[in-house]
């Protein structure tokens, strides 16, 4: 009886420390449950919110940049299109000649703006560094291009007014020539000097259109002030003698001038004039706000893309190059 009741007190106490031993064990590999934690970048350090942002539904400012450009690139393609009969056009007229060249620059153009589209898309840049700065510099060359050309042609148009002439047109076909490369020239060393130095050099890894930091590079500031003054002061200028212009007509002619060529051809100046009012001007003036703020750079990236809507200016001379084919030999 003894011996039985012993060998049960064997039993329980072996029985009491198994069951002490594994409660200890588990109590340690609870322990080091509670103090491991899982690192998500150690999965994929790749696919981060510090690589990617947030995503694009989340982003109100991204799918408006997604949203213009997107615009852009329907209305360049479309006027590019439509246009393409001015080619077989008077090659000496001044206006053809600038239409030529607005096609060019948005011809040069346009191919970046599917980099931009996917760059907001996706909020990641994986392509090479000089492309970010070819498509960077762009969107800059293209707005010079198109201001020129325009200021060019509202100045020749005005001059044809006040002069009382029929039209402008060059001497010969080299002249217009002479003309256009003299344009591209000057666009084109801007062009450049904006990819070449320091304001505009891409140089992160997944990022791009950031260069709000080189605005404190030694003599950036200046040349965007002088530059966006330019911009603001040119456009209200040729705006004021537009108005001139019109208000002449109307009182000339009265309650007919709708039915007369000069105050419709007027009418087509004074869309270019609205294009810069509506695409650079706003840009401009919020850029020399920028200057100073420069945590506003993502608004200042949305302006910018504004400015590119300036590809609707070909749908301006839409009717008469679709007449074209009709038997009109001129575009102006």
């Amino acid at each position: 009886m003894l011996r039985e009741d012993g060998r049960a007190l064997v039993n329980e106490r072996k029985s009491y420390c198994f069951e002490d031993y594994m409660m200890r064990h588990l109590r340690h590999y609870s322990s080091n449950m509670n103090t491991t934690t899982i690192n998500p970048t150690a999965i994929n350090p790749t696919d981060t919110a510090s690589t990617r942002g947030p995503l694009l539904s989340e982003s109100p400012l991204r799918i408006a940049l997604v949203m213009v450009y997107t615009a852009v690139l329907v209305v360049g393609l479309s006027g590019i299109t439509l246009m393409i009969n001015v080619l077989k056009s008077n090659l000496r007229s001044v206006t053809t000649v600038a239409v030529l060249n607005l096609i060019v620059a948005h011809l040069i153009f346009l191919p970046t703006v599917p980099f931009r589209i996917d760059y907001f898309v996706r909020n990641r840049w994986d392509l090479p560094p000089w492309v970010c700065n070819v498509a960077s510099a762009m969107i800059f060359i293209h707005m010079y291009l198109s201001f020129i050309v325009y200021v060019v042609v509202l100045t020749l148009r005005f001059h044809s007014f006040y002069k009382r002439t029929k039209t402008e047109d060059f001497y010969r076909r080299l002249h217009s020539v002479a003309f256009s490369a003299a344009v591209w020239a000057v666009v084109l060393i801007v062009g450049v000097l904006i990819i070449c130095f320091s304001y505009g050099r891409h140089t992160a890894t997944h990022t791009c259109f950031n260069f709000g930091s080189k605005i404190e590079d030694p003599g950036v500031k200046e040349i965007n002030y002088v530059i966006s003054t330019t911009f603001v002061i040119v456009p209200c200028v040729l705006g004021a003698i537009q108005a001139h212009i019109l208000l002449s007509i109307t009182r000339q002619y009265g309650a007919t001038s709708c039915s007369q060529q000069e105050f419709w051809a007027q009418m087509k100046s004074l869309c270019f004039v609205l294009v810069m009012f509506v695409c650079f001007v706003p840009y401009h003036i919020f850029r020399m706000y920028y200057l100073s703020h420069k945590h506003m750079e993502d608004k200042n990236e949305l302006f910018l893309a504004i400015t590119a809507l300036s590809c609707v200016d070909l749908l301006t001379f839409v009717k008469r190059g679709a007449c074209h084919s009709c038997g009109i030999a001129r575009v102006c």
